[in-house]
């Protein structure tokens, strides 16, 4: 187009299509859905095939070409009044369209420069793109548009605009606008009574806003509510909150009241990570028995328990110890974790502060979360390094790997003292965890789950216990407590990369670039930058010329992002590709299996009985039984899956069956038996 189109698309609400001369009239519910589909790639060529699937799914008419087709020229007129920009080619259908003309586009732009803004520690301006995003909606997103396509849009923005939302009021709240932000929690807790982040804030709104009586009115309709709805005890981090506003923990108040460098306790239970124990304790004896200065680098992925093994290891020394986090929300302070830690004074005069402090004795300075401070009190922590030679001084800093930093990387391959990983729990720390945690024994099979589950991240085994102790089917779609502490691990990746790896998620154990290129209809290189941050992140990881997911834990959260009647149909999608490229009969099953009772793409029933003799025998009979169960069968069919399950349960036999029921099972099994291939 040589000018540029005066359309607008509203998808969060509102008219879906504006012009200069006002709305624009689309037409019925199913011709909006094609309308969307091309808005929500807009500047992108979209295939006839793509909108029937957007469209109908599985399920399409006969006659699904025509009508697409007659929408397109119906939405072609209606949008001519604003400069034409639907265009036609080989390729598809491409509605020429600035992305910031579409509320959907501008809403995730938004939230892109919000999440630089995180990283960068502005949260100022964090908070204003966080706003801006947020001021994108005016209603339901996609409102009364049906198709799978639709749905899953739906869900997918919706789950965007709360973490917005729940990240808005943390930001506002760190900022200092706890008392404004009163209303609009209580009014957000009422619409959304399960997302416990909101209730932990509209609590501490109203201690910080002085009203203690009403904060602790609001835990107990949090908790009571929690309880009545999923059935379960809210989450430690909320159920910890009342007793801190019983007690006024300082560390509740807003951050111009901090309570600086006090120690944790010693860890109630501690298990595993003897030999990482005993390099700290080495160095702390070395401390206090010689005098002998020193420096630790503690590395760990989130989760992986640095500060559980911190407050173990340096128990005997709390009174020697001053003990300081970095959090993302200080991050743009300079200098703000060397005064939390040393005072103010040490900001001008830091040598002349930490050799005071060590004239009374020993001691040790504890930096946690790296990975957060701000880069000039990183710079005076090298600088620190270098006292640890002449002063009886115990330096530690731990960090994650993410978010990655160069300042960060710099520090740590320059190192002058000693790097303690932490690597993930192996079968027997995850055994003992589990007699510390559980009340009883869970068994060999679902300890050996659990570890390979959640890949020995003792955080993520910890709140798998937890479920498993409150009598939650742990092998289900992950329970939102567990989630949520996964998506705040993995906040700041890209929505890129998040969206790619939602649809990932989908492709089951292991996948190809081509697989993922596939399922999201992105060409092989345009997937490129967002595998790279997976990889990068170590949520991917390479296996030869496939990928897969480091932690199945973090796999499941991402498929959870899809609904489940859509993952049912994707997943069939998938499977049909698959076959269509001559895939391995048990990777097509893998996908059929994952769509468990909703087996109804047409083509499944004779890809089954074609291909059943050439999968491993349980995946075999797990699939003949999903499928037996599906209504849409004739009766061939029926008998034909019959047949083969009892071939596989009951194979041919000169004995003649126990009991005169199994008479016609034995009877299918040798119908089968004869006709399977190599037979005569």
């Amino acid at each position: 187009m040589d000018e540029v189109s005066s359309l607008t698309v509203r998808l969060l609400g509102g008219p879906p299509a504006r012009s200069d001369a006002g709305e624009i009239a689309l037409g019925p519910a199913q011709r909006q859905a094609v309308f969307a589909a091309l808005a929500l790639h807009a500047g992108q060529f979209v295939s006839r095939k793509e909108l029937i699937d957007a469209v109908w799914g599985e399920r399409p008419p006969d006659s699904a070409t025509g009508i697409v087709y007659t929408y397109i020229s119906a939405l072609r007129r209606a949008l001519e009044p604003a400069g034409g920009p639907l265009v036609a080619s080989r390729a598809g259908y491409r509605l020429d369209l600035p992305k910031q003309q579409v509320d959907v586009h501008v809403f995730e732009a938004e939230l892109e420069r919000a999440r630089a803004h995180r990283l960068a520690g502005a949260h100022q301006r964090e908070l204003e793109s966080l706003r801006s995003a947020l001021g994108q909606w005016r209603g339901p997103a996609l409102d009364g548009i049906p198709g799978p396509f639709a749905e899953t849009q739906r869900a997918r923005l919706d789950e965007l605009r709360m973490s917005a939302l729940e990240r808005q009021a943390e930001v506002a709240l760190h900022l200092g606008g706890y008392r404004e932000l009163v209303d609009e929690l209580t009014m957000l807790v009422e619409r959304h009574p399960l997302r416990e982040g909101l209730h932990r804030m509209l609590v501490t709104a109203l201690f910080r806003a002085g009203r203690r009586t009403e904060a602790l009115a609001a835990f107990d309709r949090a908790r009571e509510t929690i309880i009545e709805q999923s059935g379960l005890e809210p989450g430690t981090e909320l159920l910890a909150l009342r007793q801190r506003v019983l007690d006024d923990d300082p560390s509740l108040h807003h951050r111009d009241q901090p309570e600086r460098h006090r120690p944790p306790g010693r860890p109630p239970i501690f298990v595993g990570r003897e030999f990482e124990l005993a390099r700290l304790r080495r160095h702390l004896s070395a401390l206090v028995n010689e005098g002998r200065g020193g420096t630790v680098w503690l590395d760990g992925e989130a989760g992986s328990g640095k500060s559980t093994l911190l407050a173990e290891a340096l128990a005997s020394a709390r009174t020697r110890t001053r003990w300081v986090t970095a959090d993302e929300l200080t991050s743009a302070v300079p200098l703000n974790l060397i005064a939390d830690s040393l005072g103010g004074e040490a900001l001008d005069e830091l040598g002349k502060t930490v050799t005071e402090l060590c004239e009374d004795g020993p001691r040790v300075l504890v930096f946690e979360d790296l990975h957060w401070a701000d880069e000039e009190s990183l710079l005076a922590w090298q600088r620190l390094q270098r006292f640890t030679a002449r002063l009886p001084l115990l330096l530690i800093g731990s960090a994650r790997p993410l978010p990655r930093r160069r300042l960060l990387d710099v520090l740590r391959s320059g190192l002058d003292g000693e790097i303690v990983s932490l690597p993930p729990f192996e079968a027997p720390a995850v055994a003992a965890l589990a007699e510390e945690t559980l009340a009883r024994d869970p068994g060999r099979d679902f300890l050996e789950f659990a570890a390979e589950y959640t890949a020995g991240n003792v955080g993520y085994l910890c709140e798998l216990f937890a479920e498993f102790a409150d009598g939650r089917e742990t092998t289900t779609a992950p329970h939102s407590r567990i989630a949520s502490i996964v998506e705040a691990h993995l906040a700041t990746l890209s929505l890129a990369c998040k969206r790619t790896l939602n649809s990932a998620a989908l492709l089951g154990s292991s996948f190809t670039v081509a697989e993922l290129a596939d399922v999201t209809g992105r060409e092989p290189a345009a997937l490129s930058e967002a595998v790279e941050e997976a990889l990068a992140a170590r949520v991917l990881e390479s296996e030869a010329e496939r990928l897969r997911f480091r932690v199945p834990l973090v796999a499941s959260v991402f498929a959870a992002n899809t609904p489940p009647a859509i993952r049912a149909v994707l997943h069939q999608e998938i499977a049909a590709t698959m076959t269509d490229s001559g895939a391995p009969a048990d990777r097509v099953a893998e996908q059929l299996l994952q769509a468990g009772d909703e087996l109804t793409a047409p083509w499944i029933p004779r890809w089954v009985l074609d291909n059943v003799r050439a999968l491993p025998a349980g995946p075999a009979v797990e699939l003949l039984h999903l499928l037996s169960r599906q209504r849409n069968l004739t009766e061939e069919q029926h008998q034909d899956l019959a047949g083969e399950l009892a071939a596989l349960l009951l194979p041919e036999t000169d004995i003649a069956p126990a009991q005169p029921w199994c008479t016609p099972l034995h009877a299918l099994a040798r119908v089968r038996n004869r006709t399977a291939p190599g037979t005569s």
